[in-house]
């Protein structure tokens, strides 16, 4: 099951959802031919123009606006679903995206959101081993060693000192403080997919591969409450 499928499960085709930080716009044409009211966010000018680029050579219904994820230009309760997936790490302030994520999102409609892990033993932002296990410090001199730093743009923060990421608890404390429900994705498809033996699996990875392998964090929050 691929994204668009996962999340193509909590909505109906009609639903209005919304993309934060829409990149290319991948996600935003995936769940148009979905048959879904699709709108989308997004900070880079660049990226607007191949969105727009797309929507006419593939004749989709797509609205694509510049703007930041921490002021989402839509009104209270109108979203069926949001989707926030590898953003949260290149945002000024990430908590500000999952506030306005919840102000848009309709009562108990569900929002999927991932962020980076701070200990994953691979970046895929770099492509590098073990650097999350460095002081950032010290692993800012190695990146300039190997030739590898980047610098914030116009696509976000992109360098790694500057970046946020997150411990798991970091995220659930982030998330409940905004009034979000949450599940860790990964763990619940562990629980469905391997049943009576996710009992030995999901120890393993909730000591071992959640805190110390996996590079990000995927949770689906669902909002419990109407926004005055």
């Amino acid at each position: 099951m691929n994204h668009y499928e996962y999340c193509s499960g909590f909505i109906v085709p009609g639903d209005r959802i919304l993309d934060v930080g829409a990149g290319k716009g991948v996600f935003l044409c995936e769940m148009s031919k979905k048959g879904f009211e699709v709108f989308g966010v997004e900070i880079n000018p660049s990226y607007i123009e191949k969105i727009n680029e797309r929507i006419v050579e593939e004749d989709l219904k797509v609205s694509v606006v510049e703007g930041r994820a921490e002021e989402l230009p839509y009104e209270n309760n109108i979203f069926s679903f949001a989707n926030a997936s590898e953003i949260t790490e290149h945002v000024e302030n990430p908590e500000m995206v999952c506030r306005e994520i919840y102000r848009v999102l309709m009562p108990n409609a569900k929002a999927y959101i991932s962020f980076h892990n701070r200990f994953g033993v691979y970046d895929y932002h770099y492509h590098t081993y073990f650097i999350n296990w460095m002081p950032r410090t010290w692993s800012e001199r190695v990146l300039k060693l190997l030739g590898k730093q980047k610098d914030d743009g116009e696509a976000g923060r992109q360098k790694l000192l500057t970046m946020h990421y997150y411990t798991y608890k970091e995220v659930k404390q982030l998330l409940k403080s905004c009034g979000f429900n949450l599940i860790d994705i990964r763990a619940d498809k562990i629980s469905k997919k391997y049943k009576l033996f996710s009992k030995i699996l999901l120890p393993i990875y909730y000591i071992i591969l959640r805190p110390l392998y996996f590079n990000s964090f995927h949770v689906l929050v669902t909002k419990t409450q109407v926004n005055e």
